[in-house]
């Protein structure tokens, strides 16, 4: 009974704390989208970021208060996870506007250019992302519970309660491995445009049932959920590289059955399972221009050979075949044609036993390749030196643009220009005093013509000069017309002058609401 009371005063405290971290959350926000300058955004910015963080550790221990089974209602449990969740998205709102500047190419055009189909692709990536998240977030908590747990039980023996909660938490983290398993391969097939996101839609709602449901006492789990998506091709034709009829258990026997005198100097015949499978697991990886596969059969046949009752220098022809090839491998030949060379019989020669092969000449592995059974060894002072150049290079990588020729403007018809007219461009006309001479319709058509340009920033400090409002929702410039008949701390509202891009012309709007959260206020130096 105490230790209820104790546990109900934790969730007590737990509660009040988000209470006043939201309060304080809801407080920072106001202050942030009524901030008169850049500074004051980004530093109202980091506040909001470091009462988020605090609301997020109070979540963590809120849901796993939630998977608990000392705790009977959980209602307020839940609301409070779903109010500081509602929190984190509107945290997530305010990160993405502050990434975006109202100048750049994305703020001025990025609604109007983001395929339908590419952003619906995005936004399912995004949601499986977060679902893999979640169930690697709960699958800890059933582990961390599984592991304190078994400590009670070590102390109190024969406690059935505790018992069976430990063997429903093992099934729980199971079926929950299974479904970050299916969602995985399904975000691979998504990221490779094997999969239509349509069909993922069709599971979306089972799988987000499972994860708020799977702990409630009356679940019952659909085990059909990624039937229709054909998840099972996959592995089905990867498994078809082995041999039919024998297990990866039968090839283990037959292989590890094989005599293995150290005295005897006639080479072994492979088995019929042990062959083909060698064959065909070299022809699909060797075949590989990958430099990452070939190193990892390097590791691999440099380890069965260490372990074959033969050396490296007296191996008999299923290890020199593979030290040769391995060779290869390591020094990045092309191995195309030469799978042919490894060939393995399928089944023992009929006749009687070959006779002896000379021993074969040692092979010697770069350990600088990492295929060294007996650990690295150090670098020399050339390969040092080759090291740090390389790294080096990453600091000044190329763009596909320096490889472009400049391209001079060659006149094919020049004509002479009046000495009235300028030769060269007007004197500063790269400061603001320029700019504030120009008609207004030319500010436009620099800001919204002349993008990322230095031109671009003194035509918009010109027209803010002038009066002029940038909306970064419409993208457009507003004036007022007359005085607002409306001002709140969040909007005004009233007849406005905005200039259309697209009509290229003035027009004016009455009774609209500008609201200040759209108002770019940035001080532009």
């Amino acid at each position: 009974m105490a230790d209820k009371r104790k546990l109900q005063g934790e969730i007590d405290r737990c509660l009040k704390k988000v209470a006043e971290g939201v309060e304080q959350f809801e407080d920072i926000w106001k202050k942030l989208h009524n901030a008169a300058n850049a500074n004051q955004k980004e530093k109202y910015e980091a506040d909001l970021k470091k009462e988020i963080k605090k609301l997020q550790r109070l979540r963590d221990q809120i849901k796993t208060w939630v998977a608990s089974n000392e705790i009977k209602d959980k209602r307020q449990l839940v609301e409070n996870r779903k109010l500081i969740e509602t929190q984190m998205e509107r945290f997530k709102v305010v990160e993405r506007e502050t990434k975006t500047k109202a100048y750049s190419k994305e703020g001025l055009g990025l609604a109007q250019k983001v395929d339908p189909a590419q952003k619906e692709k995005e936004e399912t990536e995004q949601w499986l992302t977060n679902t893999i998240d979640t169930l690697n977030m709960q699958v800890d908590q059933f582990e961390s519970e599984v592991e304190s747990l078994s400590v009670q039980t070590r102390k109190k023996k024969g406690d059935k309660e505790k018992q069976d909660r430990i063997e429903e938490l093992k099934r729980l983290i199971e079926r929950h491995r299974h479904h970050i398993l299916m969602l995985e391969t399904i975000l691979r097939m998504l990221d490779n445009d094997s999969i239509q996101v349509d069909a993922i839609h069709k599971i979306k709602d089972d799988v987000e049932y499972y994860i708020d449901s799977s702990q409630d006492p009356d679940f019952e789990e659909n085990e059909f959920i990624y039937d229709d998506l054909d998840l099972e091709e996959i592995p089905t034709t990867l498994m078809a590289t082995s041999p039919q009829g024998h297990t990866e258990d039968d090839m283990f026997l037959q292989s590890s059955s094989t005599p293995t005198s150290t005295t005897s100097s006639s080479p072994i015949p492979p088995s019929p399972a042990t062959g083909t499978t060698v064959n065909r697991f070299l022809s699909f990886f060797l075949s590989s221009q990958s430099s990452l596969l070939r190193i990892s059969v390097i590791f691999l046949l440099t380890a069965v050979s260490s372990v074959t009752p033969f050396g490296l220098s007296q191996a008999p022809e299923p290890p020199s075949s593979l030290k040769a090839m391995a060779e290869r491998a390591a020094l990045g030949l092309t191995l195309d044609g030469e799978i042919s060379s490894l060939h393995l019989p399928d089944r023992a020669p009929p006749g009687p036993t070959s006779a002896p092969q000379p021993a074969v000449s040692e092979v010697n592995l770069p350990p600088s390749l990492g295929a060294c059974p007996l650990g690295p060894t150090p670098l020399t002072k050339e390969q040092l030196y080759q090291q740090a150049m390389q790294e080096s290079t990453w600091t000044h990588m190329p763009h596909p643009s320096d490889s472009e020729r400049i391209r001079q403007y060659l006149m094919r018809n020049p004509c002479p220009t009046p000495p009235f007219h300028h030769q060269v461009p007007p004197h500063h006309s790269d400061s603001i005093e320029f700019y504030q001479r120009l008609s207004t319709e030319t500010l436009f058509f620099i800001f919204y013509y002349l993008e990322g340009t230095k031109a671009q920033y003194l035509s918009a400090k010109a027209l803010k000069k002038q009066s002029w409002r940038f909306h970064t929702k419409y993208m457009m410039w507003f004036q007022r017309h007359e005085e607002p008949k409306t001002i709140t701390d969040e909007f005004e509202q009233g007849t406005y002058i905005y200039f259309d891009y697209e009509k290229w012309g003035q027009r004016k709007k009455e009774g609209f609401t500008f609201e200040y959260r759209y108002l770019e206020d940035r001080d532009l130096q």
